[in-house]
């Protein structure tokens, strides 16, 4: 009886541990690297002067994770007996990186560029044909998977993620067809909706797996707009789960993610399908930083210097009309505001000195502007909010951003 007591009081103490750790060469501009999980957790991995950076981790079984530094992230796949050591240079980490130590040969199959998904050039092709190549470049990441040489467990989850990761395009089917293929008759077909709502399980087992997730948003709101269409699209979605959704874990995964980035009309919905203390706690603070940039509130200030070296404060233009435009060289619809931005807004009310404009590029450097002026020519002045400070404050969860 007592040996059996000592090991009872041992066992809580015990845990497992996954540690990844990080090696940066070249320039050091970004000082920490982020590990965002499947519940909504994200753990920054702190980067000193030369390069290095690690972090220690609790895991009790195969998790997938996001590991982001600069704006690119890659998946890991962390167990409990992970220990590797990831290297790249730096603005290289999109490109290539190179995995060793326990646990690489998972992470080295996921991240060595050969798995394969469906793309926007596609979805050009006729609905049978996109859907045979959908389901070729499938078996070709499945070959992938059997040359990996993984576990079974990993095997059989990522057949699953392949999947999804294969699939990742069909959503927006319907939608990108008509604009690449210049056919403005066509209509999705009842094949179409059969296999997009084949894999849209409400299973939520399945919200370990990013590109489930991902695949499952999409999906959701293509077929809430087809159901209620006299809807907008939020509500629409709404009405879909409300419906629809009998699972708890789906139904507040598909409200959590919608109403994150909407006005505070939804947070009725949110508060009677969320119940998870992180994501409540999240989204309080989104809410009370949509407060305090409603309609007649005060604004936040802050200070920015332009790639000139000139300071300015928002506060230097109390009694003037700005507008503040947030945005990223790597945003296709940032890109196409800014355009406009150059050819409309800005020969209207550059003169007008009771006008002020202010674009804010988020998470970039004065180098990274710069070089992106020389190629756009832009004559208004760029400001860089290189750790995300002015976008912390105004913007929501996506960009482009104008106040």
């Amino acid at each position: 009886m007592r040996v059996f007591l000592f090991v009872c009081l041992l066992f809580p103490f015990y845990s497992y541990a996954a540690k990844i750790s990080l090696s940066i060469s070249g320039k050091i501009e970004d000082h920490s690297a982020m590990l965002y999980f499947p519940d909504g957790r994200e753990l920054p991995i702190s980067i000193d002067a030369s390069g290095k950076g690690e972090l220690v981790v609790d895991v009790t079984e195969p998790v997938y994770v996001a590991l982001g530094y600069h704006y690119i992230s890659r998946t890991l796949l962390l167990t409990p007996d992970t220990d590797i050591q990831i290297s790249f240079e730096n603005k290289k980490f999109g490109e290539r990186v190179a995995i060793t130590g326990t646990g690489s040969q998972v992470n080295i199959y996921l991240n060595n560029g050969r798995l394969k998904a469906a793309k926007i050039d596609d979805m050009a092709l006729g609905e049978k044909a996109f859907f045979l190549k959908m389901d070729s470049i499938l078996n070709v990441n499945l070959q992938e998977l059997d040359h990996a040489g993984l576990s079974e467990e990993i095997n059989e989850m990522e057949k699953i993620r392949l999947k999804y990761f294969t699939c990742a395009t069909l959503p927006s089917y319907p939608y990108f067809h008509m604009r690449i293929a210049k056919d403005s008759t066509y209509e999705a077909s009842l094949e179409y909706w059969s296999k997009l709502q084949e894999l849209m399980v409400m299973d939520a087992s399945l919200l370990r797996y990013d590109e489930f997730r991902s695949f499952l948003v999409e999906a959701v709101s293509r077929v809430a707009r087809k159901q209620y269409p006299e809807s907008k699209s939020l509500d629409a979605v709404v009405r879909y789960v409300e419906s629809e959704v009998k699972e708890p874990g789906i139904a507040e995964f598909l409200i959590n993610k919608n109403v994150l980035d909407s006005a505070d009309a939804y947070c009725a919905v949110f508060d009677r399908y969320v119940k998870s203390p992180l994501l409540v706690k999240n989204f309080e603070t989104l809410c009370n930083r949509w407060r305090k940039l409603s309609v007649g509130a005060l604004s936040p200030n802050f200070n920015c210097t332009d790639l000139s070296g000139k300071k300015v404060s928002l506060s230097d233009f109390k009694g003037k009309y700005v507008y503040i435009d947030i945005w990223a060289t790597w945003c296709g619809p940032c890109q196409s505001e800014l355009a406009e931005v150059q050819k409309t807004l800005w020969p209207k009310y550059k003169d007008n000195k009771d006008f002020v404009l202010l674009v804010i590029g988020r998470e970039h450097s004065d180098a990274d502007l710069q070089k992106y002026n020389e190629k756009k020519g832009f004559d208004f002045p760029l400001y860089p909010d290189k750790d995300r400070a002015i976008f912390g404050a105004f913007a929501k969860n996506l960009i482009p951003r104008g106040y």
